[in-house]
């Protein structure tokens, strides 16, 4: 029998980059989750363009017209970088499609050369990105038209204003994200991981802005979507320089570090893909469920409530948000922090984003753990109510990521005393901490309910961030503006007197 020709068996890095594409178009086409992402861009995007009450600028920026160049340019950015969840709820869809359909071992057994695979899989989620925020440039100009005919603006949208955003700002964007959210799926192959990285590159979007806000230039360099550059007015090409290097960095690592290992089996691989955290059995070993059969509601609340706690402080990522936070935090109020007013209140204002996002994500992995680890009927079958286990977990969750708006009275304090400041502990705890928690204890429970009755994991997310982003561009008083009460106002007073 004559041997089959190897480029049957193992066709070229071209070919295979052709098939893997084309099959995630096809995939994407009918999936009901990609075209609602896109909507979500469009809708943002047109209801900013036709003068709505929506906005997605501010500062200087907001007294210019809707449509003028520089303000489409950073509507731009800012929209991709706030869209960090939906953009990684479609990267790691398909970074991770076939480890969660355990196909992985079946499609390498075919011949092709892995380095093509991995090159297959970076060329569809980028493709992937850029047909989704495609529909921002199209929701601008539908927009500016709109605007026009409603008298809400004088100009429609430049045809060049658009392209050349979408040259400098957008299409690096997706390149920057759609390498960071690639090098997460392949080398550490969790859900989880890939929506930790969107809310750091987040982080790193508002610790520059920031920056430039205060009057420092690294904060054009820091901020990976753009923003900061345009809003300082220079360094744009240098920052474009730099994340696209980044870029290309994580990509060479991924194909440097990342080997297919199938020799050990089908479960081998799914552990060197996964991670040992991931596996469904030690994931109901590490919760100490055993001990729960028989128990009283007490116990199983406690039991499931310390797995909750534990589950967190695992989390890699928890530890990087917790130092995000604080820098973010250091960054936005370091220049303000001789008047105890403005130090409040910019802290305050600018953790909001970091608790919008966080709240959303964890809530969504608090819901979904149990299915994405292939647990949940094993933990069915135990003697715990569900709706038990998940608020017991929920609340043991929110203990640990209470470290977040419980850290920024320190931060506070201590930019206070280095700067020769006059806030006092107690302003401090009770209107950043305090305030702080509520909130964020309110978002969290907002996105929990959600994901309980949504019932669909992606769907969840780009609800609640689209409502969230509506709220803020609308000018929400309690998500967009910060805090304005006349006990803060008292207290800070307060802390005025006492530095005079």
């Amino acid at each position: 029998m004559p041997r089959p020709e190897r480029g049957k068996l193992a066709p070229g890095a071209a070919a295979t980059v052709r098939a893997i594409v084309r099959l995630e178009l096809q995939l994407h086409a009918r999936d009901f989750m990609a075209w609602l992402g896109a909507l979500v861009f469009f809708v943002l995007a047109f209801a900013h363009a036709a003068g709505g009450p929506i906005t997605l600028v501010s500062g200087a920026l907001a007294g210019l017209p809707r449509t003028a160049p520089p303000v489409l340019a950073q509507a731009m950015a800012g929209l991709t970088a706030f869209g960090q969840v939906i953009t990684a709820m479609t990267a790691a869809t398909i970074g991770l499609r076939d480890v969660s359909l355990r196909s992985d071992g079946l499609v390498l057994t075919t011949g092709i050369d892995w380095r093509h695979y991995l090159l297959g899989r970076f060329a569809a989620t980028l493709v992937i990105l850029l047909l989704i925020t495609a529909a921002m440039p199209l929701g601008f100009m539908l927009g500016g038209a709109v605007g026009v005919l409603r008298g809400a603006s004088e100009a429609g949208v430049s045809v060049a204003a658009i392209a050349q955003a979408m040259g400098m700002l957008v299409l690096p964007n997706m390149v920057i994200v759609a390498a960071a959210f690639f090098a997460a799926a392949s080398l550490r192959g969790a859900f989880s991981v890939i929506l930790f990285v969107g809310l750091g590159l987040v982080g790193f979007w508002q610790t520059g802005l920031g920056l430039v806000a205060r009057g420092h230039a690294i904060g054009t360099l820091a901020d990976p979507f753009g923003n900061a550059a345009l809003t300082a007015g220079h360094s744009l090409g240098a920052n474009r320089a730099l994340w696209l290097s980044i870029a290309a960095a994580l990509l060479g690592i991924t194909l440097w570090r990342w080997r297919p290992r199938v020799s050990g089996g089908a479960e081998t691989w799914r552990q060197n893909a996964l991670g040992p955290t991931s596996s469904g059995a030690r994931a109901v070993r590490s919760s100490g469920l055993a001990a729960l059969r028989g128990a009283s509601s007490v116990a199983q609340w406690n039991a499931e409530c310390r797995f909750g706690v534990r589950w967190v402080l695992r989390e890699r990522g928890f530890a990087a948000l917790l130092l995000l936070g604080v820098v973010n935090a250091a960054a936005n109020g370091w220049s303000v922090a001789q008047d105890a007013d403005a130090l409040v209140r910019a802290l305050e204002f600018h953790a909001r984003l970091f608790a919008i996002l966080i709240a959303t994500i964890y809530a969504g992995e608090l819901v979904w753990r149990d299915r994405d680890v292939r647990a949940q009927e094993l933990l069915d079958a135990l003697p715990v109510q569900r709706d038990l286990r998940l608020l017991a977990r929920a609340s043991g969750v929110l203990s640990v990521l209470l470290a977040l708006p419980l850290a920024l009275p320190v931060v506070a304090l201590l930019l206070s005393w280095l700067r020769g400041g006059g806030l006092t502990a107690s302003c401090a705890f009770v209107w950043l901490g305090g305030v702080g928690s509520l909130l964020f204890t309110a978002l969290f429970g907002v996105s929990l309910a959600v994901h309980r009755l949504v019932q669909h994991k992606t769907a969840a997310h780009l609800l609640l961030i689209a409502a969230w982003v509506t709220a803020i561009a609308a000018g929400a008083d309690a998500l967009a503006r910060p805090i304005d009460a006349p006990g803060a106002a008292r207290c800070l007073q307060s802390s005025a007197a006492s530095m005079n």
